[in-house]
């Protein structure tokens, strides 16, 4: 035994074995007691060797910093650091990086924004990430860590929630799992479950594994900035943007489109619905129900105020045409006593929509094509076949395709306030459209009806057709509308787009478009956000729905 340890201690062979075994020895213990000891070790260790080595670059960029921005090179802000234990409040530490922004100021003595401000110098160190630099004095003085959450603004600390907030159970890092996985370029959401995510398993071989991931983000420079930000935008709390469905009814789809898009986006707020009938299927599916009065009685509207005060609700979304006038009239009053925003166009456009005369003459004089609209009783019609409808009617309800007199006179009696027009050939269309908030232009979906069952459309094929997608847009623009609007349109054998009328609320195939890639739902979360929305058509074409009924039990 005594010669085999001489030869162990002598011998190349068994000096590696004994530095192989003190190496994993080193490493178990490192990782067993990481998180109460040896994090904190290493971060003494290495900011100290990092400060050695890298201090002739320090001294360069504290120099070059001096002349870029012409006085301080240094950038000092309080930020919050770990909790203490005895107070249960988070150290307060003056975090230190080199300046990247000018002091420039306006006429009121407001600092500039901060894209103004960033120069050109301050973009490289960003990229770069050598503004972070100085940062390891903070790592090596114990306020921060090498890996952790970043440091954030101290006036954060009060809009955390109780799981944000756990980001502050431990050190603030240099870098995280949050800088490896989009950096500025993701949204607060997104960067606080990160966060919490690396507070629950901080281990050695994660840490590791974030320092090899951040070194190949520097070198690509990547998340650098939020879209249309020069760094990150402000948080400013967890709002909860709550949507209230009305007459829901049927629209099972529509209500968890919302709720999907409200999941994937980590939107917090409920998918709430409305409706006259406690045995509507849809009410099943959200996340709180609500019974409101009939449209026509006189508490419709301020039932809806009530509900939109007492439950937060940022949007209120329509779904039937017998309610838009209503709305569309009370839309000021909604907004301004509830501060719900009502997703619904200008009076006088959901007017003419409503009333198919009126459209068709909209239409007409505006130079869109559109059926031949007759007068009953006023027009000797000799040219058949027709098509009979009422002119505020909805989903096909009382729409009868006329063959001759005889029938004429009957349906002419037979259906409340009729509308006469031309029964157009070709292909029939509906264009799913969406417009922000100021009317600009976002999506335009054309939907081949290729079955339909009582006007609702049972299969569908989104087509990229263009000479509805531009002919549209063109109809969209002469009327300013906002939200989702369905333009029911045939397309002839000769490539001319003749409309039948304009529904300004999601129709019931709208889903179809959503699941296609259109996803107005999203679209409204995002625009609640404050984002801007550009247009796009970033949705799958000739894709095939079909559409099928189910059973919920109600009672």
């Amino acid at each position: 035994m005594k010669e085999f340890w001489n030869n162990l201690t002598t011998a190349w062979w068994g000096i590696l074995i004994i530095c192989v075994v003190c190496v994993a020895v080193w490493l178990l213990l490192s990782a067993a007691l990481y998180r109460v000891f040896f994090k904190r070790f290493y971060d003494i260790l290495l900011s100290g060797m990092a400060i050695i080595v890298f201090s002739p670059l320090l001294i360069i960029l504290t120099v070059v910093g001096a002349i870029k921005m012409k006085g301080n090179p240094f950038f000092t802000q309080p930020r919050p650091g770990k909790i203490r234990k005895k107070t249960g409040e988070e150290k307060i530490f003056k975090l230190i990086k080199f300046r990247t922004m000018t002091c420039e100021r306006d006429e009121s003595g407001e600092l500039l924004p901060d894209e103004k401000r960033l120069t050109k110098y301050g973009k490289f160190l960003r990229a770069s990430s050598l503004d972070e630099l100085p940062e390891l004095f903070n790592i090596f003085l114990g306020h921060m860590a090498i890996v952790g959450p970043r440091p954030l603004l101290v006036q954060y600390i009060p809009l955390y929630n109780d799981e944000q907030r756990r980001r502050h159970i431990v050190r603030p890092g240099l870098t995280g799992l949050a800088q490896v996985n989009g950096r500025n370029a993701i949204t607060w959401n997104q960067k606080f479950k990160y966060d919490c995510e690396y507070v629950r398993k901080i281990s050695l071989f994660g840490d590791i594994k974030i320092l090899f991931m951040t070194v190949g983000k520097v070198f690509k420079r990547s998340g650098i900035s939020q879209e249309g930000q020069a760094t990150m935008e402000y948080f400013t709390g967890n709002k909860k943007y709550n949507v209230l469905i009305l007459s829901v009814g049927r629209r099972v789809e529509l209500v968890n489109a919302f709720k999907a898009a409200r999941d994937r986006l980590e939107v917090d707020g409920d998918v709430c619905a409305a409706d006259m009938s406690d045995l509507a299927p849809a009410l099943k599916f959200a996340d709180k129900q609500f019974i409101i009065p009939r449209i026509a009685d006189e508490e419709y509207i301020p039932k809806i105020i009530e509900l939109c005060k007492a439950n937060d609700i940022s949007l209120v979304v329509p779904t039937i045409d017998t309610e838009l006038n209503k709305l569309a009239q009370n839309k000021g009053l909604i907004e301004a006593e509830s501060g719900a925003r009502v997703l619904i166009s200008d009076a006088e456009s959901v007017r003419i929509c409503c009333d198919k005369t009126l459209t068709a003459k909209f239409f007409a004089e505006h130079g869109f094509d559109c059926p031949v609209t007759y007068e009953i009783g006023k027009q000797d019609v000799t040219a058949f076949p027709l098509f009979i409808k009422p002119r505020d009617g909805s989903s096909s309800i009382g729409a009868y395709k006329v063959e001759n007199k005889k029938q004429l006179a009957f349906f002419a009696e037979y259906v409340d306030n009729p509308i006469l027009q031309e029964c157009v050939a070709g292909k029939e269309y509906t264009a799913d459209c969406f417009c922000d908030f100021d009317g600009n232009i976002v999506t335009v979906v054309p939907r081949w009806r290729m079955v339909t069952r009582s006007g609702e459309i049972l299969r569908g094929k989104v087509e990229k057709n263009r000479y509805i997608i531009e002919d549209v847009k063109r109809l969209l623009n002469s009327f300013g509308f906002i939200g989702q609007i369905t333009v029911q349109c045939f397309l002839t054998e000769d490539n001319k787009v003749k409309y039948i009328e304009i529904n300004p609320r999601f129709g019931g195939g709208a889903p179809m478009s959503i699941a296609a890639g259109a996803d107005s739902c999203e679209n409204l979360y995002r625009l609640l956000r404050g984002e801007k929305l550009q247009y796009n058509e970033d949705y799958e074409d000739g894709a095939v729905y079909s559409r099928f009924d189910g059973s919920v039990r109600v009672s």
